[in-house]
């Protein structure tokens, strides 16, 4: 069987060899490939901005800092998204959040239709409210393949790979998160 390893892409070898080796230019275009990527699960995640460029900071920090330790055994996406996700359940336990904006999966106030009634506007919002809540009463386990697979659309192999586990613990997971929330989400149907 092939590993990952065969399979990575030679243009992200060549860019990771280069950071490797110190290039600057090369470690500002593996900020700039993956920085929206890190920063949306960490905005999901913490719902403070000041706090989400801080953290986006420390995770670039620790990914340059291991980045010579970097073997080419997974992709380096799933890689970086592993250490995002690693310091994101590192935080929570060090401090307790109160809510998780869902902007990514439910578009953020610009998108609203200026013709969209008052009504349907604070469905909206009572909507966005009620999700929130819902993802952030999960345990951290449930809450990542939540966060992975609608915010971020990864696979279910993807997320295996990020959270080292095998595709049926992911979907194991992805089910037990979505009853869990199934109670809370009930309110939607009136809603919408």
């Amino acid at each position: 069987m092939n590993s990952q390893k065969d399979h990575f892409p030679s243009d992200e070898r060549t860019l990771v060899t280069s950071a490797q080796g110190g290039d600057r230019a090369a470690l500002r275009e593996i900020y700039d490939r993956h920085r929206d990527s890190v920063h949306r699960v960490i905005f999901y995640w913490l719902n403070e901005p000041l706090l989400v460029e801080d953290m986006l900071q420390t995770v670039f920090l620790k990914i340059y800092r291991a980045l010579p330790r970097f073997r080419f055994e997974a992709a380096l996406s799933t890689w970086i998204y592993r250490i995002a996700l690693n310091e994101c359940l590192n935080h929570n336990q060090r401090r307790r959040m109160d809510q998780v904006p869902l902007d990514a999966i439910l578009g953020g106030g610009e998108e609203l239709d200026s013709t969209e009634s008052i009504d349907d506007q604070h469905a909206r919002r009572e909507v966005s409210r009620i999700l929130q809540q819902a993802v952030m009463d999960l345990p951290p386990r449930l809450r990542a393949v939540v966060v992975l697979k609608y915010v971020e659309g990864l696979s279910y192999d993807e997320i295996a790979r990020v959270l080292e586990c095998a595709p049926g613990t992911v979907a194991s997971r992805l089910s037990r998160a979505l009853s869990r929330m199934e109670e809370q989400l009930r309110p939607l149907k009136n809603l919408l």
